[in-house]
């Protein structure tokens, strides 16, 4: 039985991503994005967990860079060598009240993925267009540096569907924002290996997603605008990620690209065979299913002993 989760007044950005982040020009590339954004974008604490303890100075970018190792001094080789991951929180000014989050590892025997979290208050950005116009162009940038396998913008405060089950649970280690009536992320589960989420308000699909649905599929799909940006296509739903998103449009959308599947193929699958559906109530088979091949090989260190670290991780 679905309820409504109450959720901060923000609008997030999430980026999915298979390219490495265990290297320093990764590190050096992403914060200095950041600085060219100014004052509003700019942090003023951050570390690998909660409470956030350490003050950023723009004089001091080794201890941040280090940070983004985990705190460690690891070099190229260390980095190129041996299995490494990273979690790092960043904290931001008012009144935007950014917050940043970024995850990753160098080897994965699973379909994971690096992920670059950003959230930003939703009345900050409606006090101007061109504060939102910003925050999408930020966004962009961020998917020009780290293409992705899929992104999304969205209202996270359009208190989401949810259903309180076991099989609903996951952590959230992306946005430091979970609800204070649940321990854990409640809202529906996006796995990708199982399907595309839920269409939200302006969805990245990278090349795996181009590969699968057609690019001119998606270029034509029946939705406000789409566009190219960087390796990416862009599905935007609607006008302004203020306004409600209608049921029927999303469906309508949704519908559009199972019917561009191959006839035999959807009589086999059904229904919901490509993106989850929005409520999380709906039920859904996961061995019916039509995902992207995903590059995870992208992640390896060159030098990794892939069949050491393997059996290390299986003890």
């Amino acid at each position: 039985m679905a309820f409504i989760t109450p959720a901060k007044p923000i609008v997030k950005f999430l980026l999915r991503t298979t390219k490495p982040f265990h290297n320093k020009k990764a590190a050096k590339d992403f914060f200095n994005l950041v600085d060219s954004y100014g004052y509003y974008y700019r942090p003023v604490k951050y570390g690998n967990y909660e409470p956030l303890k350490q003050i950023y100075d723009e004089n001091k970018k080794d201890d941040l860079f280090r940070a983004w190792f985990y705190g460690q001094d690891l070099s190229e080789e260390q980095l190129e060598s041996q299995y490494h991951e990273g979690s790092l929180a960043i904290k931001g000014k008012n009144p935007s009240k950014i917050e940043y989050s970024i995850n990753w590892a160098n080897w994965s025997r699973d379909v994971l993925f690096n992920h670059i979290s950003v959230i930003i208050s939703k009345p900050f950005l409606q006090k101007r267009p061109e504060y939102m116009q910003q925050f999408i162009n930020f966004c962009n940038d961020l998917v020009h540096l780290f293409p992705p396998v899929h992104a999304e913008i969205y209202d996270y405060t359009s208190s989401l569907p949810c259903t309180c089950t076991e099989s609903s649970f996951i952590p959230d280690f992306l946005s430091g924002s979970i609800p204070s009536t649940c321990t854990v992320r409640s809202f529906i589960p996006d796995i990708l290996s199982e399907r595309c989420p839920a269409l939200k308000w302006r969805t990245y699909f990278g090349q795996p997603y181009i590969d699968l649905l057609g690019r001119d599929t998606i270029l034509h799909a029946p939705c406000f605008r789409t566009e190219e940006v960087g390796d990416t296509i862009v599905l935007q739903l609607t006008e302004t990620v203020f306004e409600d998103i209608p049921q029927t449009l999303r469906q309508e959308v949704v519908d559009y690209f199972e019917s561009s599947v191959d006839p035999e193929l959807r009589a086999e699958l059904g229904t919901d065979f490509i993106f989850r559906p929005f409520y999380a109530s709906q039920s859904y088979s996961k061995e019916k299913k039509l995902v992207p091949d995903f590059p995870i090989q992208e992640f390896f260190g060159k030098k990794l002993d892939m069949e050491k670290i393997a059996k290390e991780t299986l003890i």
